[in-house]
């Protein structure tokens, strides 16, 4: 079979889960401004004390497997090995549907005493409600690594889009509904999760049916043709080993989530009441945590197209590609985290006030939370290149370091800070911000030492942090002016458009963005001769 004469670029399947993350991530926020309008910051605080145990569940299930099904579909692909492939995903399917099944028990047989240890006993009825999820994920995830490996993000990102559609949509229509009936608000949290229930297994549907029409294509990956095929023992033990250290990384990663809503409102009931310490949880897990998990939509998709090509390029042997593939990831990340975290911080009473217009008491007491958790953003995202590059390099245990220290340092600071109560809620983005510190200087530290990354600090953080400095000048500027003659919504958007417009001509300006990179990208040949154009020589 000859080879194609062009590898397909990584940074393609980026920008395919790039806008579908990004749509679903909106789809999300969009979701919860008018079901926080129905069930209130007491109602939100009912349905995420449930979604964060079913995302912690789900990550113990899912999160290392579909990345071992990537790793292993790419590298054996890149051997030429057709038989094996099918038997990975086979094996990978079923150890999936087992997990699915199991969590989804412990979901259903624990609700009411995961509810109890949370000190919210009323979210039992939206841990029952979410609990089939489990299942429905876990199969999704299986076909997900499987493409993955293949380096098709499409069914990933078309899946990920129906299950946002079912959530946005259903959950609306059925909370509405409950409420419409008179239905307890707890009542009406597990309607409104139910949503998302049905959305997922509408998007396992569809996967479904993709992989059973999908035709393997190894083309440019051929190095040549082979029969050689890993027992199934075999597979199973590489798929567990490959899997459970990225499973822990990821679980203590989302600890923070669980961390939250243990130590909120057990923390608070000490010095309030049990109802005004869950509208506190739910104030700032659907108003400030919902907006601060908006940039990961970009940051995600990098990551996950980055460890399938590094996998690639190592079983190629092509040290210098991976250099190059592992560097512009860091490089695309900080672009795109710093000015979200910034700008966050700067706008964060102004971007509440206009996604949730109705609820002016809940966006005062969030703004400032917001303005704290917001730095955590750029954090966030170089933990997840990093663990992408660790988890590439087979050193999978060494983010587990990183996460568990972090997670220890945010129970700590949880605890002690939340239990004051001058400080409160406050201590929680506090924590979120520190922990998340240490987890990405201790993941720098082990790919300086480990992968021999030499990351060019200058070019990848400190100019893109110098070029948001610039743009948040006219972010404060513009809002300020704009605001005295209009309304205070179109004063935010304005100030964002503007900042935008400002920080992508820094950016070539300054010139953070070169043309190799750029290359990288689909349709990088037009974009530089575009700028070419434009009269920077650098780009012709």
């Amino acid at each position: 079979m000859e080879k194609q004469k062009k590898a397909p670029r990584m940074m393609s399947g980026v920008v395919i889960l790039m806008f579908s993350n990004m749509l679903v991530k909106l789809m999300g926020l969009f979701f919860k401004i008018p079901l926080h309008s129905y069930l209130g910051d007491l109602g939100m605080g009912y349905f995420n004390v449930a979604y964060n145990i079913f995302v912690t569940l789900y990550m113990i299930s899912t999160a290392g497997l579909p990345i071992a099904i990537s790793i292993m579909v790419s590298g054996s692909r890149t051997l030429g090995r057709k038989k094996e492939v099918r038997r990975i995903f086979t094996t990978a399917l079923l150890l999936f549907v087992a997990l699915g099944v199991a969590g989804t028990l412990i979901m259903v047989l624990g609700a009411k005493p995961l509810a109890t240890l949370m000190g919210s006993r009323d979210s039992y009825y939206c841990i029952i409600t979410i609990a089939p999820t489990l299942f429905f994920i876990c199969v999704s995830s299986a076909i997900r690594g499987y493409f993955q490996g293949h380096q098709n993000m499409m069914p990933t990102a078309v899946s990920e889009v129906i299950e946002a559609i079912g959530k946005f949509a259903i959950g609306i229509v059925l909370c509405k509904y409950a409420i419409s009936c008179g239905y307890s608000i707890e009542i009406a949290a597990a309607y409104a999760i139910a949503g998302i229930c049905i959305g997922v297994g509408t998007g396992m549907v569809f996967l479904i049916s993709a992989k059973l029409f999908h035709k393997q294509n190894y083309g440019y990956l051929i190095i040549e043709e082979s029969n050689e095929c890993m027992p199934q023992k075999a597979i199973f033990r590489k798929l567990v080993l490959t899997a459970v250290p990225i499973t822990i990384s990821a679980v203590a990663l989302n600890l923070t989530g669980i961390i939250d809503s243990v130590t909120i409102i057990n923390c608070m009931k000490s010095y309030t009441s049990t109802p005004i310490a869950e509208a506190a949880y739910g104030n700032y897990s659907t108003l400030v945590v919902t907006l601060t998990h908006l940039p990961s939509a970009l940051i995600v998709p990098i990551a996950s197209a980055l460890t399938p090509a590094l996998a690639s390029t190592r079983a190629e042997k092509n040290t210098e590609k991976s250099m190059k593939a592992m560097n512009a990831s860091l490089k695309f990340a900080a672009i795109i985290s710093i000015p979200c975290a910034i700008g966050m911080s700067i706008l964060s009473k102004p971007i509440l006030a206009m996604l949730f217009r109705k609820k002016a008491e809940s966006v005062n007491s969030a703004a400032p939370l917001l303005s704290i958790l917001s730095i955590s953003v750029f954090f966030t995202a170089m933990l997840t290149i990093t663990n992408s590059i660790l988890q590439s390099h087979r050193l999978e245990r060494k983010p587990i370091i990183s996460m568990l220290c972090g997670a220890a340092v945010k129970l700590v600071i949880n605890f002690i800070l939340i239990s004051i109560p001058q400080v409160g809620v406050y201590g929680a983005p506090i924590g979120t911000v520190i922990s998340y510190f240490v987890m990405a200087v201790l993941n720098f530290c082990f790919v300086a030492k480990y992968v021999h990354l030499d990351i060019k600090i200058l070019k990848s953080f400190f100019r893109p942090f110098l070029a948001t400095l610039a743009s948040s000048v006219f972010t404060i500027t513009s809002f300020k002016i704009i605001d005295k003659i209009s309304r205070q919504s179109v004063a935010t958007l304005s100030a964002i458009l503007i900042t935008v417009v400002v920080y992508f001509i820094l950016l070539f300006a300054m010139k953070i963005i070169v043309k190799e990179e750029l290359m990288m990208l689909p349709k990088g040949e037009k974009i530089c001769r575009f700028l070419g154009k434009l009269g920077m020589k650098s780009f012709t």
